[in-house]
């Protein structure tokens, strides 16, 4: 029998051994609240990308323009993102903060902010506009985020400036009716106004010296103008207008002299910025005949012309009083073609058929205008030289036409200087692609682009005609245009759309041309856009797995690979239910943008510019999972072009299968070692003992020693007492459960995990101190050990 052990014994020697297991346990709970405490900063470190856009990088003075900036973190954390201006707006204004907890732009105009908590991506939008009275000036854009609790910064990238012009291009020019006139006439004046963008501006006309009389025949909408008392200045505003015609009438003075000559000078002032204005600077003055002779003046809208090229010619008749009259035009050497656009009501009227002149015949008039329009010959070489010579004949007496006198001829093009491009010549069906057509000559000049499409497209729609004059799509969807004066460069953009039933072998012809004043030049570049079966057809999604069926707490890995072909921007999302212990990527393939949800139910991968990738991520089954569960994947790719989304082949689930323990057994009896374990969890004896509610201790036969079995504590004390120096050899073994016979026989252990106690798997964050908190528990354990070995 088992000696009785005096209680007040054991009570001090566990006395003396409480401060150490105190202390210890003190150790213990400050490194685990340790480790808890620095294991979140590790994990909210995180970074990300931002990218800022500027919708229009040139503004004129008073101009507004978006800025928007994509924030694209690495992982959903909490980031500060900020846009600095230098120098500052006259106004800075957030557009939308995308739900942000804090946002502000400095009084000054120069700098914003925006906070946002728990986000991942985010798009900031602001508006910024430019000083009334900017000069030249650029605005230089940077900005910054700071992510995570450690403020891991990355730069702003993309548009870094926004130009302010003080004058946004502009072309003013003046034309008179009448640049000769006889005291007391009138001539009419036009002042053409034409802007690369729409802009407040006055335009101001000065003349010297003053004229009779002044009058405003039509300010073209102008919100406010008028006419100084002393005849000598006219002005007119105008807000947020791109193009206007100023009409004025000019009088000459009564008194005026032969040889007076009256001055124009003027300009259009943008926001204190004045372009000056160009064309017809003055008009002179003629003593008027008693005779009653013409006073006629021809002009031409275009000095220069290509062969086959035409241009408008008008011949203004002013007399002192009403008269019989006849205009003769002559041509040398004759043009292609002469026709008669308007001959102002005259009695007769008409062209000789070898176009080298024409005539118009009027009764008691004194004013006329005869317009009348010239082609030179498709063969004409460069060089050649039309000449005018023209008279009225006012009974019998002839006066010379004065005005210009003469066309001159330039070689043809060599090329259309006009080329379009494609986005993607290559379209699904229902799909879109941006078409762009970009005109570049040599000179100004007014010409119309004019597209086809055979068959026509579903939809064509104008995106950006570049400040035509003129422009329209055809209700077909089989052509448009665009009219475009006396300009060199532009670039026409639209957007076309396939039949959703167009067929894969579907091909949209395009036919377009410039025409520069009746002389057609075709538009070089892409000239056919085919069209393929959809997404579907060209691309191929695959998952696969390393192994389909996983024990709890097992990792496999899983693959997925996208092929196309073509390259494309696409998304690639995994979903898992339930949601695995762990999901960790392992390759990526070189994605933009790539992350697993902290929940582990889903991760994502973005590629741009890509044709064929191969995602592989690892996934570990949870420990205590149910038997025969399964995990099923589910994913798509989404395509950024047309917004289609394709799912996912191949692998569908995983499974769980049996532990390895719980259900072992089923070995028979046999002395054979390597048996032992199977033998021992089914012996009788272990049953026998009555200890068959302990099944870590039913491994060793020695577990059915009378001393364990008559142990009424139960307790491992018993057992080491019992043993003598066998418990110590169960110490350095790391045995928990007591049983010094399991170090002894030289039989494997099997570890059977505990079933009634939840496993929690950690896996991205170590804890920091977990080592040592685990150090402390065996010190507090091996204390209580020494604690009871003293008192036995």
């Amino acid at each position: 029998m088992r000696p009785d052990i005096p209680r007040p014994g054991r009570s001090a020697e566990l006395r003396h051994a409480l401060p150490v297991v105190v202390v210890a346990v003190l150790l213990v709970v400050g490194s685990l609240g340790l480790g808890a405490a620095v294991a979140p900063v590790a994990a909210d470190a995180h970074g990300g990308t931002l990218v800022r856009t500027v919708d229009d990088a040139t503004l004129a003075p008073g101009e507004s323009t978006t800025v928007t900036v994509e924030i694209n973190a690495s992982e959903r954390g909490n980031f500060t993102v900020v846009e600095a201006l230098s120098p500052g707006f006259a106004s800075v204004e957030l557009v939308d903060d995308d739900g942000a907890d804090f946002s502000g732009v400095r009084d000054a105009n120069d700098e914003l902010f925006a906070t946002y908590g728990d986000r991942e991506n985010v798009t900031l939008q602001y508006r910024v506009t430019a000083a009334d009275s900017a000069g030249a000036t650029t605005h230089e854009l940077t900005g910054y985020g700071d992510f995570g609790l450690e403020d891991t910064r990355a730069t702003t990238t993309g548009d870094g400036e926004i130009s302010v012009s003080a004058d946004g291009g502009s072309s003013v020019t003046r034309s008179v009716d009448d640049a000769t006139l006889a005291p007391g006439e009138s001539a009419t004046v036009w002042v053409n106004v034409e802007r690369d963008r729409a802009a407040n501006f006055t335009l101001v006309e000065e003349f010297s010296p003053a004229f009779g009389s002044v009058e405003i025949v039509d300010a073209d909408g102008a919100d406010f103008s008028g006419v100084r008392d002393a005849n000598d200045e006219l002005f007119a505003t105008y807000g947020d207008r791109k193009a206007v015609t100023l009409v004025y009438e000019v009088t000459a003075d009564n008194d005026a002299t032969a040889g007076t000559v009256y001055e124009f000078d003027g300009f259009a002032d943008v926001n204190g910025s004045e372009s000056p204005t160009a064309g017809t600077t003055e008009i002179d003055v003629q003593e008027a005949s008693d005779d009653g002779d013409v006073s006629a003046a021809r002009s031409i809208d275009r000095a220069t012309l290509e062969p086959g090229g035409s241009a408008t010619v008008r011949v203004a008749v002013d007399r002192d009083r009403a008269t019989n009259f006849t205009l003769v035009e002559e041509f040398s050497p004759a043009f292609g073609s002469v026709e008669i656009v308007d001959d102002d009501g005259a009695d007769f009227s008409g062209v000789r058929d070898a176009n080298d002149e024409l005539f118009a015949t009027y009764g008691e008039r004194e004013l006329a205008t005869l317009v009348y329009e010239v082609t030179a010959d498709n063969d004409a070489t460069a060089g050649t030289v039309y000449e005018f010579d023209g008279f009225a004949d006012a009974n019998g007496s002839q006066s010379a036409t004065g005005g210009s006198g003469e066309i001159s001829v330039q070689a043809s093009d060599d090329g259309s200087g006009a080329v379009r491009s494609v986005d993607d010549e290559t379209l699904a069906p229902g799909e879109s692609t941006t078409v762009r057509v970009e005109v570049d000559r040599d000179e100004a000049t007014n010409f119309t682009i004019i597209e086809e499409f055979n068959p026509a497209f579903a939809s064509v729609e104008l995106v950006d005609d570049d400040g035509a004059d003129f422009s329209g799509v055809r209700d077909a969807n089989d052509e448009l245009f665009a009219t475009y004066g006396d300009r060199e460069n532009v670039t026409l953009v639209y957007e076309v759309t396939a039949g959703d039933d167009a067929g894969a072998a579907t091909a949209y012809q395009f036919d377009g041309f410039t025409d520069v004043n009746g002389s057609e030049l075709t538009i070089g570049g892409t000239d056919e856009l085919d069209v393929q079966s959809g997404s579907d057809d060209n691309w191929d999604l695959t998952r696969s797995a390393d192994d389909t069926t996983l024990e709890p707490g097992e990792s496999t890995v899983v693959s997925v690979e996208i092929t196309g072909n073509e390259t494309t921007n696409f998304t690639l999302v995994e979903e898992f239910n339930p949601a695995f212990a762990s999901v960790e990527l392992v390759d990526d393939d070189g994605a933009d943008f790539s992350g697993v949800r902290d929940a582990n139910d889903e991760l994502f991968a973005t590629y741009g510019d890509r044709e064929s990738v191969t995602l592989q991520y690892r996934v570990t089954a949870g420990e205590d999972v149910n038997e025969d569960a399964s995990y099923q994947l589910d994913g798509f790719a989404q395509f950024d072009a047309d917004g289609t989304e394709m799912d996912v082949d191949g692998v569908e689930s995983l499974t769980v299968g049996s532990d390895g323990v719980a259900g072992g057994g089923g070995g028979g009896g046999g002395g054979a070692d390597d048996d032992d374990d199977d033998d021992e969890s089914g012996d009788d004896d272990d049953t026998d003992d009555g200890s068959s509610d302990t099944p870590e201790s039913t491994d060793s036969p020695d577990d059915g020693d009378d001393e364990d079995t008559d142990d009424d504590n139960g307790d491992d004390g018993g057992d080491d007492s019992g043993d003598g120096d066998d418990g110590s050899d169960d110490d350095s073994g790391g045995d928990d459960d007591g049983s010094d016979d399991d170090s002894g026989d030289g039989a494997p252990e099997t570890a059977t995990p505990e079933t009634d106690t939840p496993v929690t798997t950690t896996t991205d964050t170590p804890v920091p101190g977990f080592g040592v908190s685990v150090a402390l528990v065996a010190l507090v354990l091996g204390s209580v050990f020494l604690a009871r070995r003293r008192t036995n």
